[in-house]
């Protein structure tokens, strides 16, 4: 089964992508080794957290998984439908000033800025897979690789081979590996203050999802 999508979905998934690599990315490199844009390890580690009595650092976790799903609880408080309208523009611009603000807390030594980093990335990935239905996750890999090996065996039995999905999966990939490597480089340089750059990319899919819904603009 294809992914049928108009082409500014194309443009967008492949940019918030590259967003969520880059957050993901400094989330590894300046906090604590702690994801950002996916929840599995922070649980892991939590429970290790736990385990230990480490009881400030348990909450901590806590913390940010639950800003992570207040995120998500936001777009399924205020999507309606699929198809796309100023409801999402509007989540994209909530989600692009979460990402300001995690900037400026975690550049000023405010671990709280780790929820609005995880916040941001909930949005984000709750927005992805609502639209689409679940076969667009934007914030990370796991479902995508658990998918494609599922297509690779139902191809070996026969079945026809999906292209759109595996471009799609492509776009993501390579998407969210050039912004790890982005916030690799950036870091060193800007340190927490590189969470700018997801914030500006959001905000210009914002402001072009804005456009493109525009009455009069060809939408293809």
């Amino acid at each position: 089964m294809g992914i049928e999508v108009p082409r500014v979905v194309w443009v967008g998934t492949g940019l918030l992508a590259f967003a969520a690599g880059v957050v993901n990315a400094v989330g590894y490199l300046g906090y604590e080794h702690q994801a950002f844009s996916h929840m599995t390890g922070t649980v892991s580690l939590q429970s290790i957290a736990i385990e230990g009595s480490n009881w400030g650092n348990a909450q901590q976790l806590l913390a940010v998984i639950v800003s992570f799903v207040i995120g998500s609880f936001g777009a399924g408080l205020l999507l309606r439908d699929r198809s796309l309208s100023g409801a999402y523009v509007g989540l994209l611009a909530v989600e692009a000033m979460l990402f300001i603000a995690a900037a400026a807390l975690l550049a000023g030594g405010n671990a709280f800025g780790a929820c609005f980093a995880a916040a941001g990335c909930g949005l984000q990935n709750a927005m992805t897979s609502f639209y689409s239905g679940s076969s667009i996750r934007s914030t990370h890999l796991t479902g995508f690789f658990t998918d494609f090996g599922l297509v690779l065996g139902q191809v070996c039995r026969g079945h026809p081979v999906p292209r759109r999905r595996l471009a799609m999966w492509g776009l993501v990939l390579f998407s969210f590996s050039t912004g790890g490597m982005v916030a690799a480089t950036s870091f060193h340089q800007l340190g927490f203050l590189t969470l700018l750059l997801p914030s500006a990319i959001v905000g210009l899919c914002a402001i072009g999802l804005w456009i493109y819904l525009r009455p009069g603009t060809l939408q293809t």
